[in-house]
């Protein structure tokens, strides 16, 4: 495995998207911080997390608004100054809330439950089990780390180690460690 270690982000960003062009397996990145463009850089699927936020925020407007309609309507209907008991104006400001809070809540349990996060997760290594990232120091602190696939071990990489070396050379990076995976 080849660590590339960057000082700035567009460093990064160019050598992610020359690894993508040269078909070499991109293990990682780490990164102290988000990096903008980095998700489409690497090829990733765009983020399903909007959707989860529409669906608790829609959930919540019609769990707020049926409960107020049942409420006032059906189970116990009160004439008030002669006011219609359904009166959407009276129901808008609890139902947006509702929408709110339920889409908030929504979000973040899906984040939680995605990311493996929570309060029974123990911390964990920012690389588990990946050798050799404990030894490189800042590695979440102010670097930015790329970790390349190459060697005898994987498949169809023999001989990229030192072309994987010259492309992270090219594109800035400060420090390059091989470590045996």
């Amino acid at each position: 495995m080849l660590f590339g270690c960057f000082t700035g982000a567009a460093e990064l960003l160019a050598a992610v998207r020359e690894a993508r062009a040269r078909h070499l397996p991109i293990h990682d990145v780490f990164t102290p911080y988000p990096v903008h463009g980095l998700a489409e850089a690497l090829g990733d699927r765009p983020s399903r997390l909007g959707w989860v936020t529409l669906a608790g925020g829609l959930a919540g407007l019609v769990g707020a608004a049926s409960l107020q309609v049942w409420c006032a309507v059906i189970d116990w209907p009160i004439n008030v100054g002669g006011k219609p008991a359904n009166s959407a104006l009276a129901f808008l400001p609890i139902s947006f809330e509702a929408t709110i809070l339920v889409g908030g809540l929504a979000t973040a349990g899906a984040f939680f439950w995605r990311s493996r996060l929570g309060p029974l997760g123990g911390p964990e290594p920012p690389a588990p089990g990946m050798p050799g990232m404990s030894e490189i120091r800042g590695a979440t602190d102010d670097m930015l780390v790329l970790a390349l696939l190459v060697g005898d071990t994987v498949e169809g990489t023999e001989g990229d180690g030192e072309a994987a070396r010259t492309l992270l050379l090219r594109a800035g990076a400060r420090e390059i460690r091989e470590v045996a995976a």
